[in-house]
């Protein structure tokens, strides 16, 4: 009798399986309202941001620095094994679908007043399958949620290792920046030196006074100030581009001098904003969105009951032929504890809305990354083209100016400040193309480019 009500509870229970409908809800993107460009010109971009990292760098030396640091950086290992880590947990909410099968024996003696002396024993080994039928899709929900945290992973792992070529190749400018100043800073000081053994002979021979030799003195002692600092900030920049690279302080390399340093792919003239789905971080926020999206579902789910099926086979160790098997169905449903679910729903929606606010920031962000890179790759190509004519008007200035001395018409100070006037014109002239490059880096990194996105973009 115990036999049939049992297997008819099952066959019961399989028929609400089978009409039964999992709890899954469909994501829907986030709604953003945005431009179809954020630039006056409409242009194809995607050649710039689909080229791989390597072919934007016409510096041999850059690539092997970036290479190196690909290689070696902590962080990026870190993210490697962090992608191990979630792979892991992956494959273990996928387990918890399949039925588990577990062993066990047990071992009992006994003993009367009656009977004394005289033991009773028995010895069972006994195998155990349990499987819980996922009837409302919550393993489901939670293995698909686990899913997503691992695509996210996975996408983070391309973000970092994004960020690690930009950063080297924007320290690497930097050092070439630096570099070229000292050729600057070096230069000058010869010069003022040259000025100074003139001006010293002519002191010497009673044609000027020592002001003019004390003014000459100071600035090559300026500029000996500035290229101290110049040396002190390329030693310190060589040491944090090592940390980078994921080795100890070491001298870096150098390819190409600054002027020489180009990028090679063709820069975009406009941005469609259907780029900025390729970027890691805009991914990744969508993953993680769809995962608890899926953790709602499986949450959702414990309003309902829950069945699980158990299957014990054993046998009596000390009397083999003696073999028992049992087949169990537990069933367990909520009665008066739907507030406490219900108010656990709520607490995965209301973090399901902080994410969704979490994307649209970030979305924002993104559209503001790349903008403020467009905008400074074209301002900063005009402020190199003003200040190399600033460059020149300077050094034209400062030839005159030494006629105007040797000729009496003007002060050795006016020379002086005109000197002064082409050393800094000199130096804000390198500035500027470095942050040109750097601009064009930030904004590859800006339109995420350089990584095969299209595996972890899908139609939930």
């Amino acid at each position: 009798m115990k036999n049939k009500i049992t297997y008819s509870l099952i066959t019961c229970l399989f028929g609400m399986f089978i009409f039964s409908c999992n709890v899954h809800e469909k994501f829907t993107q986030p709604e953003i309202e945005i431009q179809e460009t954020y630039t006056d010109a409409a242009a194809d971009s995607s050649s710039f941001s689909d080229v791989d990292w390597w072919q934007i760098f016409n510096d041999s030396m850059l690539i092997s620095l970036i290479r190196e640091g690909l290689e070696n950086n902590l962080q990026v290992q870190n993210m490697a094994t962090s992608i191990k880590q979630s792979e892991l947990q992956y494959e273990i909410a996928k387990t918890m679908l399949i039925p588990a099968v577990n062993y066990g024996g047990s071992a009992s003696t006994s003993a009367n007043s009656l009977s004394s002396g005289t033991f009773k024993g028995s010895v069972a080994a006994l195998a155990n399958v349990s499987y819980t039928l996922d009837f409302w899709g919550q393993l489901t929900n939670q293995r698909d949620a686990a899913l997503e945290a691992y695509l996210a992973t996975e996408i983070g792992y391309h973000q970092v290792k994004a960020t690690l070529v930009t950063q080297i190749a924007s320290l690497y400018f930097t050092l070439r920046d630096i570099d070229n100043k000292i050729i600057v800073a070096e230069n000058m000081i010869v010069n003022m030196n040259d000025f100074h053994d003139i001006i010293g002979a002519r002191y010497r021979g009673g044609f000027v006074s020592k002001v003019d030799v004390n003014q000459s003195e100071i600035a090559v002692k300026d500029a000996e100030v500035t290229l101290e600092s110049l040396l002190r900030a390329r030693g310190q920049l060589e040491n944090a581009i090592s940390i980078v690279l994921g080795s100890a302080p070491k001298s870096i390399p150098r390819g190409l001098p600054l002027e020489q340093q180009i990028i090679t792919s063709e820069m975009p003239l406009g941005v469609p904003v259907y780029l900025l789905q390729r970027r890691p971080d805009l991914l990744i926020n969508e993953k993680k969105l769809k995962a608890q999206l899926r953790m709602i579902d499986a949450t959702q789910a414990l309003r309902y009951p829950n069945l699980t099926l158990s299957l014990d086979v054993g046998a009596q160790i000390t009397d083999p032929s003696m073999v028992f098997t049992e087949l169990a169905a537990d069933l367990l449903g909520p009665i008066f504890n739907a507030g406490r679910i219900n108010k656990s729903i709520s607490v995965q929606q209301e973090e399901y809305n902080i994410l969704v606010n979490n994307y649209i920031q970030s979305y924002y962000l993104a559209l503001q990354e790349v903008q403020d890179a467009v905008i400074a790759i074209d301002s900063y190509q005009n402020e190199f083209e003003i200040k190399k004519q600033k460059l020149d008007l300077s050094q034209e200035a400062l030839d005159l100016a030494w006629v105007r001395y040797e000729e009496g018409v003007t002060t050795f100070l006016e020379f002086i400040n005109l000197q002064n006037s082409l050393f800094s014109a000199q130096l804000q002239a390198s500035d500027s193309y470095m942050n040109y490059l750097q601009s064009v880096v930030k904004l590859y990194l800006a339109l995420g480019g350089g990584w095969e996105y299209e595996a972890y973009v899908d139609a939930d």
